[in-house]
């Protein structure tokens, strides 16, 4: 729809052309020169107030049609960089952030390893 009304918005010139031709060749015929070009006149001014007419439309829809594609892009962005937010240096850690969470983080403690190394600690104090 859009390509079709700039094909008529850049063409429409030659619609013009013919409907003055036309108008004034039927005019001149049957009431005489002075009443051909006055009809060929105001075919000329109709068509180029209906060619304004169109060209707004056109101009209207490319707005549109700019803005759409501007918020859509914007949109994408958004979505694009919503998960990866770089931290901030001036935010501190919240120490209750882990618990806020919907699913339990593993923590990396082996078992055992807690009491081995305090018994580690207990032999080299003897040693």
């Amino acid at each position: 729809m859009h390509w079709l009304l700039k094909v008529i918005v850049r063409y429409f010139w030659i619609v013009i052309i013919g409907m003055i031709a036309y108008e004034t060749t039927i005019n001149w015929r049957v009431s005489g020169a002075l009443n051909g070009i006055v009809a060929g006149v105001i075919t000329l001014i109709v068509g180029l107030i209906v060619w304004g007419g169109l060209y707004l439309v056109l101009f209207t829809a490319n707005i549109s049609s700019t803005v759409s594609q501007t918020i859509s892009g914007l949109d994408q962005m958004q979505r694009t960089f919503s998960g990866r937010r770089p931290p901030s240096p001036f935010s501190s850690p919240n120490p209750f952030d882990r618990f806020d969470r919907a699913e339990p983080q593993e923590d990396n403690v082996v078992e055992g390893s807690i009491t081995d190394l305090e018994e580690e600690r207990k032999k080299r104090r003897r040693e």
